[in-house]
């Protein structure tokens, strides 16, 4: 038994900020399994890739995160541009790896699953309703609210009409301001979150990168400010690496406003490097934890 299996594609990023530009892995289940076992959770990975881009994978294998990984004839490809900083980012996609059957997920067992969609067709409903009766399941539902125009790759964010089907389903719900505002079709964030949770998730959680997040749980608000970073190098997969913190100290607290201030403090560290949040890139972890 996981404590927290993650499913979604790992895909193959390129990261532009200012005039620097570095390819690295990335996607959901990249950057929230690595901090998750960088935290101590005991993490699996759903995930597909092409066979050529098996390589994406050695991260995980290196700190021992099991693989249940399936062949593809493509690797999803996201190129990540942040022209004015870290809450400005611009996105192309490239490929799209194909999407997870109920097949994918049959015989794993995990307290939580975490699904990381990075577009609309990578998780079908029924693996929803599958997973959903028997673990909790956290959802963050950027891959859902994005529309990728066919000439460019170009990414924007749009409504996601099935969101009645499969809110239902889910426990924890993440989403970003822009996310949650098109979702939900409120823009003030209270009014946002109560309209998100109506569609059944218990828990919403609506980051907003520099300006902090706002967590709502059992008709309560929780304000979580932003801890600014020593020095700000790569912020792609800033929001996996919040809700790895997040479900690792949910699944000791009944607090959401300290589990939301942990997650917010291990989000800035990731911050401060590279790629994915890693132990040796932890110096303060156990201050934040008390």
């Amino acid at each position: 038994m996981f404590d927290i299996c993650v499913i979604g594609h790992v895909t193959k990023d390129i990261v532009r900020i200012g005039g620097k530009e570095k390819q690295l892995p990335g996607g959901t289940a990249y950057y929230a399994s690595m901090a998750m076992k960088s935290l101590g959770l005991n993490v699996a990975v759903i995930t597909k890739v092409a066979k050529e881009d098996e390589a994406l994978l050695n991260d995980l294998k290196r700190i021992n995160i099991p693989i249940f990984s399936r062949e593809s004839p493509g690797t999803t490809t996201f190129t990540n541009i942040y022209p004015g900083g870290s809450d400005d980012r611009q996105q192309l996609v490239s490929d799209i790896a194909v999407p997870f059957t109920v097949e994918d997920v049959k015989g794993i067992q995990s307290k939580i699953f975490h699904l990381g969609p990075l577009t609309r067709g990578d998780i079908p409903l029924e693996i929803l309703q599958a997973l959903s009766k028997k673990s909790k399941i956290s959802l963050d539902v950027q891959g859902f609210t994005r529309s990728i125009e066919e000439a460019s790759g170009r990414v924007t964010i749009t409504d996601w009409k099935e969101k009645e089907e499969f809110l239902p389903f889910v426990n924890v719900l993440k989403t970003d301001e822009d996310e949650g505002r098109v979702v939900s079709g409120q823009a003030d964030s209270e009014r946002m979150a109560v309209k998100l949770s109506s569609y059944g998730p218990d828990e919403v959680i609506i980051t907003y990168g520099s300006k902090g997040s706002l967590i709502y749980w059992k008709s309560k608000f929780y304000r979580i400010p932003c801890f600014a970073p020593r020095i700000l190098v790569d912020s792609t997969g800033c929001g996996d690496t919040y809700m790895a913190g997040y479900l690792y100290l949910r699944t000791q607290s009944d607090d959401p406003r300290k589990a939301g201030e942990f997650a917010a403090r291990v989000a800035s560290l990731k911050l401060e490097n590279y790629g994915p949040l890693r132990r040796d890139n932890m110096p303060e972890t156990t201050m934040i934890a008390e």
